[in-house]
């Protein structure tokens, strides 16, 4: 009886760990050996952000324009990345304020209020804006001026940005599902149901589109999968993470942060997994890497670029999939993913500075501090500047000098 009881114990914390909030959950990925003691209010052994050395920079951040959008991610570390036209940039805070700001000035053409706490968005596709609330429900807006032209009632939360092609809306929800809906009404066109495990970091990658036809999504098993955007049906799988271990939180792997699509290579890193290259039309596995990551990846001409899981700075080598240099001395700081921007890549940290690091040799040449608030999701760059959404609600255009 008392083996019983402590394995359904065993189980019941399992369950509670699942359903813990965000905070918690990242805590996991970046504490080490502490987390447990943070959590069941013991000492929190946790390893320090690094304190950031001087540098002598090199270049320098310019500020075009910055503008308050709201009260941001409100703590909650949501993915809420903006969508960016040719003119305007759109915003979503997580108490549900929707912002179309003009792309080169930074004034605001409109905003609404949902009054509601969105969990992920904001995307924008043929004149639509998709974002998904706490309640499971997916809203759609006019772009031109923010109006609501339609809601659907999902299976589970949105946790990612949609996109959207050729009439079709596609929607990966947190229960292990993904939707094809029409963007006229919302009626399902087709699902695509693969479930989740027992444990999982809250979070998911959004869905990467390959031509008119296949959609790629990660899911928390590790897997990566490809599957018909007209019909949802699956046309292979690959492994980016293999669980391992013994426990549930051993054997946790999660794809969490973006993937990149290069041509025909796919560019997946899994939390506790690897970083592996997939060929988009086969699904073979073209090389992998042992490395853990949830922040995501960028990519440029020769080389992709990792934030991993410790908040280390890795250069890959595309086609090869060797290691070109490591930038470790932004370590434990909650780096957002890279991008890339002409001879640089740049990341953002907690502490609200963005820094700029050589992607021939990863140094850092230049710093600035643009949001107290820190950084979460990562920067976006359109015609040479770089867009940032700050953790408080701060939106900054920015270039370099």
């Amino acid at each position: 009886m008392k083996l019983i009881a402590t394995l359904l114990l065993q189980r019941f914390l399992l369950k509670r760990l699942a359903a813990i909030s965000f905070t918690i959950v990242f805590s996991i990925q970046l504490a080490g050996c502490g987390w447990t003691e943070s959590i069941f209010g013991g000492e929190d052994n946790s390893v320090p952000p690094t304190e950031l050395e001087d540098i002598n920079s090199t270049v320098k951040i310019n500020s075009v324009w910055s503008k308050d959008v709201g009260v941001g991610l409100d703590e909650a570390f949501v993915e809420l990345k903006p969508a960016i036209t040719d003119s305007e940039i759109f915003t979503v805070d997580r108490e549900g304020q929707v912002t179309s700001i003009n792309l080169d000035t930074g004034s605001i053409n409109w905003q609404v209020d949902l009054d509601t706490t969105i969990t992920g968005g904001v995307s924008h596709g043929q004149g639509i804006l998709i974002v998904g609330d706490n309640r499971g429900e997916l809203i759609v807006l006019d772009a031109e001026d923010g109006s609501v032209k339609w809601k659907k009632e999902l299976s589970s939360v949105m946790l990612s940005s949609p996109l959207v092609q050729d009439d079709v809306l596609v929607v990966r929800t947190g229960d292990g599902r993904i939707f094809g809906l029409s963007t006229e009404n919302g009626s399902q066109l087709w699902v695509y149901d693969r479930g989740v495990p027992v444990l999982t970091l809250r979070g998911n990658s959004s869905p990467v589109i390959g031509g008119r036809e296949l959609i790629f999504t990660g899911f928390d098993s590790g897997k990566v999968v490809a599957v018909g955007i007209k019909h949802g049906r699956l046309l292979w799988e690959a492994n980016a993470a293999v669980p391992r271990g013994r426990s549930d939180l051993e054997r946790l792997v999660d794809i969490d942060g973006n993937m990149i699509l290069v041509g025909r290579v796919l560019y997946v890193a899994a939390y506790q997994g690897r970083i592996v290259a997939i060929d988009a039309l086969e699904g073979e596995v073209l090389w992998a890497k042992e490395m853990s990551s949830y922040a995501g990846i960028s990519a440029d001409e020769r080389h992709i670029y990792v934030t991993d899981s410790d908040s280390n700075i890795w250069s890959v080598d595309r086609v090869s999939g060797d290691m070109l240099w490591k930038q470790d001395k932004l370590a434990y700081r909650k780096l957002t993913a890279p991008v890339s921007i002409g001879e640089y890549i740049l990341v953002g940290d907690f502490e609200g500075y963005v820094h700029i690091i050589s992607r021939i040799d990863g140094e850092i040449v230049g710093r600035e501090k643009i949001d107290g608030d820190g950084f979460h999701v990562q920067p976006q760059v359109y015609d040479e500047t770089i867009y940032i959404y700050g953790n408080g609600g701060t939106l900054a255009a920015l270039r370099i000098k």
